[in-house]
């Protein structure tokens, strides 16, 4: 079941407990009548057909509408406060004024805060030039190390120079002593092969050394550098610090300058230059310097009835009209939102409706009423409120078919007092009893109230 499917019946229910009470009195006056059949008196003149009051169905456009008082106010209001203290340098706007977007409205004066940046400037320069010691101190232990394995090398090649000689040495020994155990040789001559032997063996013992104290020079390099590079990623950490300090100062400097959050209008101004402005943050004494109103677009806020809650819909049409300080004007609109809730208190549901306002002829405070379309019906048949009765059975109508009425179901979809919009049941161009059906029944023979012969309509 739709939406207007389910309104028709609310309105039908509502209905039908108007008409019981309306109908109650004909019907009870139709009940004490006696028998239709009952025969006159001998001598008197029968009374003829029933004549009756009758009426076209005509279609048209039906709307339920409710009026209610209603306040213009801003789109967006804020409160514009100072986020850090300081004297207020200038002020740039005033009531009144509208403002763009970004555009500066006031300058806070903070000296101490202009001597804090200067000190983080020079914080960053200084890590800067610890990073860049620290790259010089890294590519010159990089070149020591190419220079100790460059003298590791040297000394091994020493070595094996060393240790050719000592093979030598050694094998000149032994064809010496053979030679001298032969007696070929003077003895002399193998003290001499002797000497020259452990003279080789105490060069490669040297030549070992070399490469052991050259191995230990580069490892020693190699841990320069490792250091240095340590050095290097401490200094560029100060670094990083450094500049999150410089960029947290000159945000805290920023918001010195007070902007327009959006495009709007001044309402308020509480300050002037010189004032010492407290910071907001953690303050509550805080006073806020401005209040700027978005306009463009306003709101047009009603609180809306409980009995009227259940045909509210988003998109619903209303016009803001009788607008005290714009005599004659409306202004169109549609509801854009509203809280599902009822205020505890009042029983009411508080209603926004958005007007355009790019003129900005509508200012907030602007008070009207506004003519809020709660439910719309297109081209249905409609009765007078008096044409419609009920019974045990529902509501119905009499059409008249000839000069004979007939009974016949209805739904209703609109009622205010005066018509009826018939939801199913008539079609248009019927006509109707709109008078007088309490006295009837289905079938009867009627005359209608403008034709004195007692003739059919």
């Amino acid at each position: 079941m739709n939406h207007l499917q389910q309104r028709s019946q609310r309105n039908t229910h509502q209905w039908a407990a108007i008409c019981l009470g309306i109908c109650a009195l004909p019907l009870a006056t139709l009940a004490g009548c006696g028998d239709r059949n009952h025969k006159p008196e001998i001598g008197q003149a029968p009374a003829g057909p029933t004549r009756v009051e009758t009426v076209t169905v005509t279609r048209q456009d039906l709307a339920q509408s409710i009026e209610m008082s209603g306040t213009i106010e801003g789109d967006e209001t804020v409160d514009l406060y100072a986020k850090v203290g300081g004297f207020l340098e200038e002020i740039t706007v005033d009531i009144g004024d509208r403002v763009e977007a970004g555009q500066v409205l006031a300058r806070l004066s903070i000296p101490e805060m202009a001597k804090e940046l200067d000190h983080q400037q020079a914080s960053f320069k200084s890590a800067q030039a610890m990073v860049q010691q620290t790259e010089a101190g890294i590519r010159q232990a990089e070149a020591r190390i190419a220079s100790g394995e460059a003298a590791v090398d040297e000394a091994k090649t020493q070595r094996s120079e060393k240790e050719a000689t000592h093979r030598l040495r050694q094998a000149e020994f032994e064809r010496t002593k053979e030679l001298v155990d032969s007696g070929s040789l003077l003895a002399k001559k193998l003290d001499e092969a002797k000497f020259n032997l452990e003279a080789a063996a105490a060069a490669l013992k040297s030549a070992d050394a070399r490469i052991r104290s050259a191995e230990a020079e580069l490892v020693a390099v190699k841990l320069d550098v490792e250091k240095a590079r340590f050095d290097s990623a401490s200094a560029e950490s100060r670094v990083t610090v450094a500049i999150a300090d410089l960029e947290k100062t000159k945000t805290m400097n920023e918001y010195a300058t007070i902007r327009a959050p959006f495009a709007g209008l001044v309402t308020k101004r509480m300050v002037d230059p010189g004032a010492f402005i407290q910071p907001a943050e953690g303050n509550s004494g805080a006073k806020p310097l401005l209040t700027v109103t978005a306009t463009s677009v306003v709101r047009l806020r009603i609180d809306l009835p409980m009995d009227e809650v259940q045909w509210l819909d988003r998109g619903d049409r209303a016009v803001f009209g009788r607008i005290n300080a714009l005599p004659g004007e409306t202004v169109p609109g549609t509801v854009t939102r509203y809280s599902s809730t009822l205020d505890p208190t009042s029983r009411t549901m508080r209603v926004e409706i958005d007007l355009p306002n790019a003129d900005h002829r509508l200012s907030p405070g602007y008070y009207g009423y506004v003519t809020l379309i709660l439910n719309e019906f297109k081209d249905v048949p409609t009765v007078p409120s008096s044409a419609v009765m009920t019974d045990d059975e529902g509501l119905f109508v009499y059409v008249l078919e000839g000069s004979t009425c007939k009974r016949r179901a209805v739904t209703t979809n609109f009622a205010d007092g005066a018509i009826v919009g018939i939801a199913s049941g008539l079609a248009g161009g019927e006509t109707v009893v709109r008078s007088g059906g309490g006295q009837l029944s289905d079938g009867q023979q009627v005359a209608t109230a403008n034709s004195p012969d007692g003739s059919s309509p």
